[in-house]
């Protein structure tokens, strides 16, 4: 039979290939190449002979992580934090973590939180994994393009996502991000509001898009267009919602904004802070929605207004998945939690003109 760029004698590769290299010269993706190095019967027998083939042709070597599969069990699970300016030290985080060592320690695991490093994500992974330190790995905040996933797919060993990918191969847990900022969209728009404005989260994550699809879906439940002007780059941080109102304090001042759907609580109580200091009333001149529903929002005056995640039971849905996962599991989970509005405080109609 005929197969996808077949090497010749005189291949470019004189050393070992990386997996990468490997899938295409043989013509596959790195997933299928990595099911049929480790013998996974969801891949043909023929295409297991080539890929087996080219890999002894190529002198491929695995990853050194791979090497180090969980022959033993060392009762010890990865858990992985974003880097600056999103820490564990942000409330969200703080809950979720109850939710995931509680539900760890119930089972005999113990958790290993390591430094993030914004430059070093690939090489905090590989130490993870390499002498076989964790069991599994628990991570937050997929990116549309997260190159820990390649790695970790790789490496073989077990992992799962707070949140969703958009890889149709891996195992996460997630509110319904999509859902709840267009209920949200809407709950303002029941006041009366049409001039919403939204702030938007970190560029690049999946959770971004998704929040901002929701906005979108919202506006056109209430027959609403998309204006740009109202779309507010943020960071999911309190700073980074305090900065998007003060760049467009024209704007509500000049009441081109009636509400503010902030993509997470930190970047609602953000804006709440600028208005203030602006001398704007919450809500009775600006109506401000959250999301996520962490604590802190309860103890604002008024209290925030938001769209609640069951941040605890995400936590603990998370570790459970990844338990499943190093038993043995193979069927791949992604699992959507409901959310809900609480609190109105912080919403009221559109002050009369």
């Amino acid at each position: 039979m005929a197969y996808p760029n077949r090497p010749g004698k005189n291949s470019k590769f004189k050393g070992s290939i990386t997996m990468a290299e490997l899938a295409k010269e043989c013509g596959y993706s790195k997933a299928t190449v990595s099911r049929a190095l480790a013998g996974d019967p969801r891949v043909k027998p023929e295409t297991r002979e080539l890929i087996l083939e080219m890999a002894e042709r190529f002198n491929y070597r695995p990853h050194a992580v791979a090497s180090n599969l969980a022959r033993r069990r060392t009762k010890t699970i990865g858990l992985l934090f974003p880097s600056a300016p999103r820490t564990i030290a942000d409330p969200f985080f703080l809950e979720y973590l109850q939710g995931v060592s509680e539900t760890l320690f119930e089972q005999g695991f113990s958790l290993l939180i390591p430094q993030a490093r914004q430059q070093g994500l690939t090489e905090t992974i590989e130490e993870l994994v390499a002498h076989r330190r964790v069991d599994g790995i628990i991570l937050t905040e997929p990116r549309l393009e997260d190159e820990r996933i390649a790695l970790l797919k790789e490496s073989n060993v077990p992992f799962v996502f707070l949140g969703s990918t958009v890889d149709p191969d891996v195992s996460w847990v997630d509110g319904d991000n999509r859902g709840g900022i267009c209920q949200g969209v809407q709950a303002l728009g029941a006041l009366g509001h049409r001039r919403i404005a939204v702030i938007l989260g970190e560029e690049g994550l999946v959770s971004t898009e998704k929040r901002f699809l929701g906005y979108q879906d919202g506006l056109a439940a209430l027959g609403l267009e998309l204006d740009w002007n109202l779309v507010w780059p943020g960071d999911f941080t309190r700073q980074g919602g305090y900065q998007a109102v003060v760049r467009h304090l024209d704007q509500i001042e000049g009441g081109e904004v009636t509400a503010i759907m902030a993509s997470n609580d930190l970047m609602a109580i953000g804006a709440i802070q600028a208005l203030h200091e602006a001398g704007l009333g919450v809500p009775q001149e600006v109506s401000v929605l959250g999301f996520d529903g962490i604590e802190v929002g309860n103890f604002l005056w008024p209290p925030l207004t938001t769209v609640q995640q069951p941040v605890y039971l995400l936590g603990r849905e998370v570790a459970r998945v990844l338990l499943g996962l190093i038993a043995g599991e193979k069927e791949t989970v992604q699992r959507i939690l409901p959310v809900r509005i609480v609190n109105a405080q912080s919403t009221v109609g559109p002050a009369p003109c």
